[in-house]
Order: C-alpha cells, then sequence, then structure tokens
C-alpha cells in the first residue's frame, strides 16, 4: 500500500445501496470495505477460502444453511470457514471489512 486510506471517508463517499470493492492486495490475500444498506447476499459458499468478517458500522447478519445466525455489531469479526454455505444481510446502513483470498472462488448457491 503505497498511500494512506481513511477507512471512514471511503465508506462515508459511498452512496450506492451495494458496494463491495478491494482495497489491496497482499500476499495473495485482499482487504474489501462493503457497503449495504438493507441488502441480503446470495446463498453462496466459498470453496478454497475463509471469508474473515469485521464490521465498521451498522449490524450485519451472516446466516447458515444449517446452523444458527450470527450477527455482528461495530467492532465484532466472524470467520466464515470455507465450503460452508452462507449468505450475508446488511440491517440498515452496513460497513464492514472483508479478508479472503484474492482469487474469488463464490459458488452461488440455489435455495
Amino acid at each position: 500500500m503505497n498511500k494512506k486510506i481513511n477507512l471512514k471517508e471511503l465508506a462515508n463517499s459511498i452512496v450506492e445501496q451495494y458496494l463491495n470493492t478491494k482495497i489491496e492486495s497482499i500476499n495473495n490475500h485482499c482487504l474489501r470495505l462493503a457497503v449495504n444498506t438493507d441488502k441480503t447476499y446470495p446463498w453462496h459458499r466459498h470453496n478454497k477460502t475463509d471469508e474473515l468478517f469485521i464490521v465498521l458500522e451498522g449490524k450485519l447478519r451472516i446466516e447458515f444453511e444449517k446452523e444458527h445466525p450470527v450477527e455482528l455489531l461495530p467492532n465484532e469479526a466472524f470467520c466464515v470457514t470455507s465450503g460452508t454455505i452462507h449468505r450475508t444481510t446488511a440491517i440498515g446502513r452496513t460497513v464492514n471489512l472483508c479478508f479472503e483470498t484474492d482469487h474469488e472462488d463464490t459458488e452461488f448457491i440455489e435455495p
């Protein structure tokens, strides 16, 4: 990273209902910033990568095919292990970071 990035300023500049943007790549992994407003992402899994969520603002609900959902508030983190079928829902406006491998391997699942 050759420049300093203010995550709050970046998040505040996003006006779309949903935007997931790569901030930086490092050692075959990437950091993404997602801004969502009342959006549910489709059911999916990642077969070769874990996915670490860290909520900066709002509330993020992570639902699983066979487990109880997890709700994350600001400054809370949760890792979804590879192969786990899940989907996320933003409750109101939610800003979160996501760490995962640089090569996306998302497989969408029909409910």
